[in-house]
């Protein structure tokens, strides 16, 4: 239900009778929303599941903490993901990962930026 959610969400935004500038639509990030965060820190969604989620809203992996070791072809698999769907929906994405030093998936993060929550990070599968 949370895919089809979002894709109400996005409908809903883009039926409002205003104008825009930029980006406007509903957005995913982990690290810049105190729910996400509680929620990725529950284990209640996947990097997997921010992806689809992206395939009927906006910005694709946005402020995902990973952990510091992640292999180089585990990040490439995902990134070629992200560029698949991309390509495939005809529209723009993104792939703001960070990579903690120190952290495996599942660890709790935390930032000493005033603008990023209090999370874990995600395993990349």
């Amino acid at each position: 239900g949370t895919l089809a959610a979002a894709a109400l969400v996005t409908g809903a935004l883009k039926e409002l009778p205003v104008d825009t500038c930029g980006y406007c639509g509903l957005m995913l990030p982990p690290l810049e929303d105190a729910g996400l965060a509680r929620g990725a820190a529950d284990g209640a969604y996947r990097i997997h599941d921010l992806l689809a989620y992206s395939a009927v809203c906006g910005l694709g992996l946005d402020t995902v903490p990973v952990p510091g070791d992640v292999p180089k072809a585990k990040l490439a698999a995902l990134l070629l993901d992200v560029a698949a769907l991309a390509f495939r929906l005809n529209k723009p994405l993104t792939a703001r990962l960070f990579p903690v030093p120190g952290k495996a998936a599942g660890d709790a993060v935390e930032f000493e930026n005033p603008h990023l929550c209090s999370s874990a990070v995600f395993d990349v599968p």
